[in-house]
């Protein structure tokens, strides 16, 4: 035992430098000062979350337009906004889940959904956990556990419980119950995931009368040939409208360019009807104020804008013409014209994705259940994404060429994963101080920690907890970056996709690279000596256990820091600010705060909160003490998310709630990593019941996940034909909506409109001023 160590009993009492005996040894079982360190490690996050919140109460006051946009935007600048210190929580608290779905959408429902699933799963196996697993932990250390450092923290873990002892019936009975109770809520969800989705789909919207077809053929090259093509399966009649995406770059670029003088001129116009003064530009390198030349903003961009708009009605009437893609059938022609430039404009000038609008529900739903060529690599039919979820550039990048992205953008996670284990595992190594104090250069941190309790729970609690959140914080940037190269063809698939290898990533680097590294760096130095394969197997079984206190830890500052956090947002605060001082109009400012896509920020919270979910079960049956801490986090994320999607989060588009399914395999596999875990401890306690109940569960998991995705899967992504609503759509509200808005020519005259408005009230003012220095 290091020198200057305390001796401590099962109750964490000093034992006043007696050792504790068992009859049939007389080793020491050390037990070091854990619950000091958890109990300054809890208080400085209670400190550190109260102070967040208490700074939030002021801000949501001060920023009322960035902390209330959604209730600002519904209902109007004048909306009451509730100033009490705990009538804002009341109301949070008590918003019904149902009014979340109908005016907040069905992924802000399901969302909350899944949280409200997590605090169910959690609050009924704590019962089982504290109330008998924790009690039986608690009372039996023996002898074994002399072989490894015990804190006081660690006496309420399994590691106390010796090899094939029969208190372990306890833990493996647990592993069925709590996989019984995940399967019961998990079908729950699900059920209501499928009633909602129905719901969504059947509603009044352009989206379900509509069906993006995919890989259509090379001699397709505009709407006509595309409506002649499927009218060889639907009535004509029953087709509202077809919208190709069109490939010309040239015609693209235009169309960003027009949008972005178009944006200048209005952003310039609103600043000289606020400030009552003409705005100017430099013209040159040379800024105004240093002598260089200067123009009439207005007058500049709206030059600019006319240019722009006539070369962009040219590119436009040229990409409507029909083109003729045929080949002559004479040979010197096809000899002297099939070069790699025509080629190249020939690719270009052909697109392979468009929409199709129907008249009924009906049809829209049987087209997207349908194969339309033998080849089903073409002719992919889908429902049809929300408009503002398309990412349009990218809707005519061929499968083939996402394939290869993707492949190349997982060579460069999988680079990323393996360097990321290492500061992961010295993050985990310096939680364990006790560990590293064996290393001879390190010794040395031992002596300065035990100089106090409350710094020592700092080093070995708080800090690395911090460390570890702050670092991975950074990841979601990266791997942001690196799914851009995909080139996904809607946000939601951008986002899925973000979620996905991040989820993975902490999956990875957290739970398996901290269990494992902890567990080895617990005990390495036992294992350095001549011990038998038995020894080393007993060894694990009791540090496995002992990683619960540093994801205690963990939990904490996740649930305590970084979900206050969520509800100040700071980072998007400061860029909302920055944005919006560029902005005149209220309309606009509105709009530069609430910028975020809230999709964003929810694909990062599912992976985290999935994360969380996936610890605590791993955890539940190995240390009973994780659960109240996990409920915690869940309790609090709850509050928050649901804050953020009443009065904050702005969403610009809905998903459909299409990320359940993803989050419902996600807790199938969480579900089988807890009962993998299950079976190791057994195995390394050589517990033959446990062992055979454990390794039972995987395969029914499994079997459960199978049956609910083919039972769930196609009825929540395609509207069944007997629940469509029968009656015609008869109007023009739909026949535009998916038309590519690089051909959106009458948002450009509305948009001449407007400029021709404000160019009247500029020329107003100008003359008033002259009349006024006259």
């Amino acid at each position: 035992m290091a020198e200057g160590e305390q001796k401590f009993n099962i109750f964490g009492e000093i034992s006043n430098g007696s050792t504790i005996h068992n009859s049939s040894s007389s080793s020491d079982v050390y037990l070091s000062t854990g619950w000091p360190t958890f109990t300054t490690s809890f208080i400085t996050n209670i400190v550190i979350g109260s102070v967040i919140m208490i700074i939030f109460f002021f801000l949501r006051i001060i920023y009322r337009n960035f902390y209330n946009a959604r209730l600002i935007k519904s209902n109007g600048l004048n909306s009451e906004l509730i100033s009490s210190p705990f009538q804002w929580i009341i109301y949070t608290i008590s918003y019904q889940m149902e009014s979340i779905f109908e005016s907040r959408g069905i992924d802000a429902y399901m969302h909350l959904q899944f949280l409200y699933l997590c605090i169910q799963i959690l609050s009924i196996i704590m019962v089982f956990g504290i109330g008998i697993l924790l009690p039986i932990n608690y009372t039996s250390i023996t002898e074994e556990t002399a072989n490894v450092v015990l804190n006081t923290l660690d006496t309420v873990t399994v590691g106390t419980i010796p090899s094939n002892s029969k208190r372990l019936w306890a833990h493996a009975l647990s592993i069925p119950i709590f996989t019984m109770v995940a399967f019961y809520f998990y079908q729950k969800t699900n059920s209501i995931y499928l009633e909602k989705r129905i719901r969504w789909m059947s509603k009044h919207h352009e989206r379900n009368y509509t069906v993006l077809v995919r890989e259509m053929s090379r001699s397709i090259s505009n709407a006509d040939d595309m409506r002649e093509f499927f009218s060889r399966f639907f009535d004509s009649k029953l087709i509202l409208s077809c919208h190709i995406i069109y490939k010309e770059a040239k015609l693209r670029s235009l169309w960003r360019k027009h949008k972005h003088v178009q944006r200048s001129l209005e952003r310039v116009l609103s600043e000289s009807d606020i400030k009552g003064v003409p705005p100017t530009r430099a013209v040159g390198w040379r800024p105004g104020m240093f002598g260089g030349k200067t123009v009439d903003s207005v007058e500049y961009f709206t030059k600019k804008l006319e240019q722009v708009d006539k070369e962009l009605r040219i590119a436009q009437e040229e990409a409507s013409i029909k083109k003729d893609l045929s080949i002559s059938q004479d040979l010197e022609w096809r000899v002297s014209n099939i070069t790699p430039s025509n080629i190249k404009k020939l690719t270009n000038m052909t697109s392979t994705a468009g929409f199709i609008t129907f008249s009924r529900m009906a049809y829209a739903s049987q087209a997207a259940q349908c194969l339309f060529s033998k080849n089903i690599e073409k002719f992919k039919v889908t429902p049809a994404p929300e408009i503002k979820n398309i990412k349009w550039k990218n809707m005519i990048v061929p499968n083939r060429s996402r394939f290869f992205r993707r492949i190349l953008s997982s060579i460069i996670f999988f680079v990323i994963f393996c360097f990321y284990t290492i500061p992961v595992t010295a993050i985990s190594a310096v939680s364990n101080i006790q560990t590293l104090s064996k290393v001879p250069v390190l010794n040395w941190l031992l002596e300065v920690v035990n100089l106090n309790d409350t710094l020592r729970g700092f080093v070995e609690g708080y800090l690395p907890s911090l460390a570890l959140v702050l670092f991975l914080a950074l990841l979601p940037l990266f791997i942001k970056i690196i799914i851009h190269f995909n080139k996904e063809d809607t946000r939601t698939q951008f986002y899925h996709k973000v979620f996905t290898v991040y989820w993975a990533f902490l999956v990875t680097n957290v739970f398996i690279v901290v269990s494992i590294a902890g567990t080895v760096l617990g005990i390495l130095f036992k294992m350095l000596e001549n011990l038998t394969l038995k020894d080393i197997a007993t060894l694990l079984g009791q540090s496995l256990p002992k990683q619960s206190s540093f994801f205690i830890n963990y939990i904490l500052v996740q649930a305590l820091t970084s979900v206050p956090m969520d509800i100040v947002r700071p980072i998007e605060l400061i860029a909302g600010i920055i944005r919006s001082s560029r902005e005149s109009s209220f309309g606009q400012k509105m709009k530069a705060l609430s910028h975020d896509d809230p999709t964003a920020l929810n694909s990062i919270k599912y992976a985290r909160e999935l994360l969380i979910f996936v610890i605590t079960l791993s955890y539940s049956t190995l240390s009973p003490l994780i659960l109240p801490f996990g409920l915690l986090y869940f309790l609090m994320d709850f509050f928050v998310s649901k804050y953020n999607h009443i009065y904050s989060f702005c969403p610009k588009y809905q998903s459909g709630g299409m990320i359940w399914p993803l989050v419902f395999n996600r807790l199938c596999i969480g579900l089988v990593i807890y009962q993998l875990t299950g079976i190791g401890l057994f195995v390394l306690k050589t517990f033959i019941p446990g062992i055979v109940i454990s390794f039972l569960m995987p395969f029914f998991t499994l079997f459960y996940w199978w049956r609910n995705v083919d039972k769930y899967k196609k009825p929540s992504s395609i509207l069944s034909l007997d629940i469509c609503p029968e009656e015609d759509y008869f109007g023009n509200e739909f026949v535009k909506t998916y038309e590519d808005p690089v051909l959106s020519i009458a948002d450009l005259e509305i948009n001449n409109n407007f400029k021709n408005d404000h160019n009247f009230n500029h020329h107003n003012l100008i003359n008033n001023n002259n009349n006024f220095n006259v």
